[in-house]
């Protein structure tokens, strides 16, 4: 396991330089008075750690660069729709990144460690971004990327040497953990031991009564298990429940804009044909032609690939023409006819296999099929901020409404009522059809059985950021079901009670027997259960045949010799453990592998993780609170 503290301490900002803008979001490091509010004659160090600070500049560009990416999480299209709340939560993660690396950062100062500047050239000269067409660093091509984004050379290469040297520090405290052979033997052994099991299952439902119960004793079983028979208590409530989701279906958004955006993804609603495709490629003309072969022998795609694991695989699924990267490719692709198995064909990048599992017809959605879609995407993007606003409003109206017939219907308010039990079902049986996602109608069930009847409605927080208010205007008790209403379950029941009954009494005889003869083997020779008995099965926590862990449990904590029974919903269990014994080391030696290298990567994330930890207490942070107090409240929107 990769620890989180080691993708976003080492990994996040860097990313191996997919592309130098994600690099500079985590980034910030070195970077000019850009946002132009904080002059030199100000101190604007947020946070001191020993040797290292977080300027203010530092933190608002890391935490304004991280914004996008979490509106586009919450299905928003532009942080500016993120909440104050929301903001400040995402900053107040930033912070903590920031702080955890420099802690790092200074321990490697106090220490005299130092990153060479050798290490730090091959670092960039290995980002493919300033590399030419050649290939190879482009002095130029890097100078103009610092321009472009507003960079100096030396903050530059003073921020890879930081990431190196925190990244270093922390993978090799890492890999530098094993596993004890120690605890991966008592570990493997614990798992694997092998308890030999003789054991026979008994099922009730197999079981005969002799003879049909008289009334007398039908009404006796019901008499003494009413509450079997008791009627589920109902409750009538009045809600009101406001979400993001109740927000956005209310909202009205003007066709001039829906046409617009309409426009602008022009290429959604107007879609050439496409196919789905599947390409091998290799490196010469013989191996494309065996792959071909093979592939027209046996048309599995999983399959192929697992035969020809030298050969590079993609899928192109509903690909357009101008999206596969191969002009060849794609001129060939689109001229063939579906489920062929194409090819060898000649590109710049090898020789290519393929076959076209679907076509799909070009289509075109007008504007007034398309129309109900995009004001739904609309309405979900903008209802988020308007759903704080919101709130105020609707908690106003419920503090001056007795009843919840006052709530103004402009707020997007989604009202209900009806009677329900505990379970959220209806009279009838079926599902209450309260408003909300699952978790939201649990959290409204939750609130109706708790709050007492005609008690003054209050607006409670509820999941996903929606908020419910309910009114219990009356409440109808459960009672006990007449007899003559309920005899046909008291008949069923009653059965039931006797085969268990019967089935234990069995069940019982049988291991008293067994204990007393030494063993369940003995105990039912040249009876009946000879035949069903399971002979000595080889039972451990890693394999156990899908037998219930209640029985499990049992059968591991009872010593060789000795015999138990155990009852597992409807059937019972008598079993004897005849032995123990250790697995053989051929056995569990893929195990063993896998074993060793899950706790190792365990252990080699989770150890950097507590170091950080401990340094907290060794490099306390240093805050300088009107700035950082500045930055968060104006990323956060509150000036």
């Amino acid at each position: 396991m990769i620890s989180t503290l080691r993708h976003f301490v080492v990994d996040s900002w860097i990313g191996r330089l997919i592309a130098l803008l994600i690099f500079l979001a985590f980034v910030g490091w070195g970077v000019g008075d850009m946002l132009g509010k904080y002059n030199e004659a100000q101190v604007d160090s947020v946070v001191t750690v020993a040797t290292r600070r977080i300027s203010a500049e530092e933190l608002e560009r890391s935490i304004r660069n991280q914004l996008p990416a979490v509106a586009q999480q919450m299905g928003l299209t532009d942080p500016s729709q993120l909440t104050p709340a929301m903001r400040r939560e995402v900053a107040q993660g930033v912070l903590q990144r920031l702080l955890a690396q420099k802690e790092v950062l200074a321990l490697a100062d106090r220490n005299g460690m130092k990153v060479p500047d050798a290490l730090v050239r091959n670092e960039i000269f290995g980002y493919r971004v300033f590399q030419g067409t050649d290939g190879r660093f482009d002095r130029k091509i890097f100078d103009a990327k610092l321009r472009q984004l507003g960079l100096q050379e030396k903050p530059f290469l003073d921020s890879v040497r930081d990431d190196l040297g925190a990244r270093d520090l922390l993978e090799g405290l890492g890999k530098t953990m094993v596993v004890p052979a120690s605890v991966l033997d008592k570990l493997l052994a614990y798992n694997t031991r092998q308890f030999r099991t003789d054991l026979l299952r008994i099922d009730s439902d197999g079981v005969t009564i002799p003879t049909a119960p008289e009334e007398a004793q039908l009404r006796r079983f019901y008499d003494n298990h009413q509450a079997q028979y008791r009627s589920a208590e109902y409750r009538h409530a009045k809600i009101v429940l406001l979400s993001a989701e109740s927000v956005a279906r209310g909202l009205t958004v003007p066709d001039a804009q829906l046409r617009q955006i309409y426009d602008f993804e022009s290429a959604k609603y107007n879609v050439p044909e496409t196919r789905d495709i599947e390409v091998l490629t290799v490196q010469n003309r013989d191996a494309a032609e065996a792959l071909a072969t093979t592939w027209k022998a046996n048309a599995d795609w999983e399959a192929i690939q697992k035969a020809n694991p030298s050969a590079a695989s993609v899928a192109f699924p509903h690909a357009r023409e101008i999206d596969i990267p191969s002009p060849e490719l794609a001129k060939a692709a689109f001229a063939s006819a579906a489920n062929s198995v194409i090819g060898p064909i000649q590109t710049p990048t090898g020789w290519v296999v393929f076959r076209v599992t679907a076509i799909t017809p070009p289509h075109k959605t007008d504007f007034d099929q398309a129309k109900a879609e995009i004001r739904d995407e609309v309405a979900r993007s903008q209802a988020p901020q308007l759903l704080a606003q919101r709130f105020a409003s609707l908690q106003d109206a419920i503090a001056g409404s007795a009843d919840l017939e006052q709530v103004p219907t402009d707020l997007g308010a989604v009202p209900a009522q009806g009677s329900l039990d505990a379970q959220g079902l209806t009279k009838d049986g079926e599902v209450a059809p309260l408003p909300g996602d699952d978790a939201t109608r649990k959290a409204i069930i939750a609130r109706i059985f708790s709050q007492k009847q005609g008690e003054k409605p209050t607006l409670i927080n509820g999941p996903a950021n929606s908020g419910f208010a309910v009114l219990v205007d009356s409440i109808e008790p459960g009672h006990v079901k007449p007899y003559e209403s309920v005899r046909e379950q008291v008949g069923h029941d009653w059965l039931k009670a006797q085969q268990m009954r019967l089935a234990d009494e069995r069940a019982t005889a049988i291991m008293l027997a067994a204990r007393k003869s030494g063993g369940l083997e003995k105990a039912v020779a040249g009876t009946t259960d000879a035949a069903a008995m399971q002979k000595d099965l080889p039972i451990s926590r890693m394999q156990n045949g899908g037998l219930p862990s209640a029985l499990l449990s049992e059968i591991f904590a009872t010593k060789p010799g000795k015999t138990a029974m155990i009852a597992v919903g409807d059937a019972l269990y008598v079993f004897t453990v005849t032995g123990t014994e250790a697995a053989s080391p051929e056995s569990t030696k893929a195990l063993r592998e896998n074993m060793q290298g899950q706790l190792e990567q365990t252990i080699q994330g989770d150890v950097p993780t507590v170091f950080v930890h401990s340094l907290e207490s060794e490099f306390k942070p240093v805050p300088n609170m009107p700035v950082l107090q500045q930055v968060m409240s104006s990323v956060a929107g509150q000036q």
